[in-house]
């Protein structure tokens, strides 16, 4: 039977008459009291029932007939309001039975349903009923029993009877029981409804975050976790990378403008800060309004680069920018093994095909990702690639160049530990020599003295680049940090897409009267990637530019540019350009 059958049903027969023949003050005419058979009602009446004139148990129990298909459609998908209507209906349709002595005769008296039974049963099933269109089969608590002409009874004075099954009660809405094409007439908040959905198809707008016409709004991920963390979170997360952005912008701007810098090594850091800054800059698409990068116009599907060129335009800004990050990075990276190990300038002069390489793989990836349509809002406040395309596509690139350069920058810091481990001994055996050979001092020295000279590059190395080996440094562990928190929180997320009953879960928690989104959260916790280690990659990724403008703002970079703007005045004032004077010293 359909829904609307059983609540018009329902609606009839709880305020049809039933007899005729009533008393006053609860008092029957003509009583008759007889025990409950059995029915419709049983686990409920446990006393004799009244029969007022004309009723049989036959005529009652056809009447409750309904409640039987409430149960059979309603019971597996919100059992609280199959009990709570079994607990109004039945005492009102049957009421208790019992006798009393008033001056010396002997009246039968009759309880009926109570009035808090009749509320609590309109507040158990008046979200369900809204939903699905049925809200006028909601009982009237103020009508008139039609078997006693009295309308429900307060607590003091009432046939209060329990509930059949008190485990069942607290149960939520169990929507993976409402049948498939099943549409409902209206979503409880904060759900919206689905433009597509048409009753008994499976017509939807988005089949992952819509079910039986109403959807979850977008961005889901609002809703997935407790209220406002992720907005606050995401937030403090795209304020440091604006500011990443603006800081990045100025030691980019320094390397490009300022004398000495275009050249090796110096030039390697213009084109990190390139990259770092257009990374750091996406966080402008989404400040102040996440939801214009998030969504789609429709307000319900994620955004992609199909339904929001901003999602497109950030995206492969993205990929790009972190394509390009990682393999000047490397570049880096491996300039400095090969200065420091092997003091050796290979790249001095390999920029035209660095170039190429470092521009064209990036370049490339991303035309991947765009040609293939790939490029959508997952989490956070960015579009990437789509999280089921995205290992493939974007982190395993990613790692095929990460990693060499984490293995080569581990080398360069052991092979530094181990040089100043060895001038220690060295320094310690030259010490003692001089000390236990007395007049042969000299000679000791001169003996330990080649060793020591042979790693001063090394120590000149790290004296000059230091800088760049710290910026290495946080680049590869913010790079790896988020490639493993990919990589290891990845599949929940992809099971959470192929999973409806987690979804299922959730919508019931969020559907059941009286529960708060942050009561519902725990649904989905085994399917997303914990609060905290989210925030904390988005925030690793984020500080890249900020570690960039530290590392490098020296006192020499601040005098260069007031040298360079007090040659610019003198060069607008006609008066020729002069030579800098002091000692520019530079160190990358």
């Amino acid at each position: 039977m359909r829904p609307t059958s059983i609540y018009s049903t329902l609606l009839l027969f709880i305020f049809a008459p039933v007899a005729r023949s009533q008393g006053t003050d609860g008092q029957a005419s003509t009583a008759q009291c007889a025990p409950y058979p059995g029915g419709v009602c049983s686990g409920y009446i446990d006393y004799d029932v009244y029969l007022p004139d004309g009723a049989t148990f036959e005529l009652i129990e056809a009447e409750l007939a309904p409640l039987n298909n409430l149960t059979e459609w309603l019971g597996d998908i919100y059992y609280p309001c199959v009990e709570a209507y079994h607990q109004y209906s039945c005492p009102l349709s049957y009421p208790k039975c019992g006798t009393t002595v008033r001056n010396d005769t002997q009246i039968t008296t009759v309880q009926t349903g109570c009035q808090s039974a009749c509320e609590h049963a309109r507040d158990a099933c008046s979200v369900f009923f809204d939903i699905t269109g049925n809200i006028g089969a909601l009982p009237d608590c103020n009508a008139i029993s039609p078997l006693t002409n009295l309308p429900p009874q307060p607590d003091s004075n009432c046939n209060a009877v329990p509930a059949k099954d008190p485990q069942k009660v607290s149960q939520g809405y169990n929507v993976s029981a409402v049948p498939e094409g099943y549409v409902l007439s209206d979503c409880t908040p904060p759900f919206i409804k689905d433009p597509l959905a048409k009753a008994g198809t499976t017509d939807t707008i988005d089949p992952v975050y819509c079910r039986f016409g109403c959807c979850i709004p977008c961005p889901a991920q609002n809703y997935f976790y407790n209220e406002g963390y992720t907005e606050k979170g995401f937030l403090a997360t795209d304020i440091l990378r604006i500011t990443a952005a603006v800081l990045s912008l100025f030691i980019f701007v320094s390397y490009l403008i300022l004398p000495d810098k275009r050249r090796h090594p110096t030039i390697i850091i213009l084109f990190v800060s390139a990259c770092i800054f257009v990374f750091s800059s996406v966080a402008f698409f989404s400040i102040g309004n996440p939801k214009r990068l998030q969504c789609a116009p429709d307000g319900i599907r994620q955004g992609a680069q199909d339904n929001n060129i901003l999602c497109a335009v950030q995206g492969a800004l993205l990929i790009f920018s972190s394509m390009g990050s990682t393999m000047w990075c490397s570049v880096m990276i491996f300039n400095l093994h090969l200065h420091t190990v092997w003091n050796n300038n290979f790249l001095r002069d390999k920029y035209i095909i660095l170039n190429i390489i470092c521009w064209g793989i990036p370049a490339a990836i991303m035309s991947v990702c765009l040609g293939l349509h790939l490029v959508k809002f997952e989490f956070a406040n960015l579009c990437l690639v789509e999280v089921e395309y995205i290992m493939k596509a974007f982190f395993y690139p990613l790692a095929a160049i990460a990693l060499p350069s984490f293995v080569a920058h581990f080398g360069t810091f052991v092979y530094i530990g181990r040089v100043s481990m060895r001038m220690g001994v060295e320094a310690d055996m030259s010490q003692s020599l001089s000390n236990s050979a007395g007049g042969n001092s000299t000679t000791a020295s001169q003996q330990t003295k080649p060793r020591i000279r042979r790693h001063r590059h090394v120590v000149a190395a790290v004296k000059i680049q230091w800088r760049a080996l710290l910026l290495a440094t946080v680049m590869v562990v913010a790079v790896v940090f988020y490639w493993l928190f990919y990589m290891i929180q990845i599949s929940k997320m992809m099971e959470l897409k192929h999973n409806p009953k987690a979804i299922f879960d959730w919508i019931g928690c969020m559907m059941t009267p009286g529960n708060h989104q942050n009561d519902c959260t725990y649904h989905l916790e085994g399917y997303l990637p914990p609060y905290a280690l989210m925030i904390t990659a988005e925030t690793l990724v984020s500080i890249i530019g900020i570690s960039l403008f530290f590392n490098f703002t020296k006192r020499s970079l601040l005098r260069e540019w007031n040298d360079w703007i007090y040659d610019v005045r003198l060069s607008f004032g006609k008066r020729g350009r002069v030579e800098k004077n002091g000692d520019q010293f530079f160190a990358l």
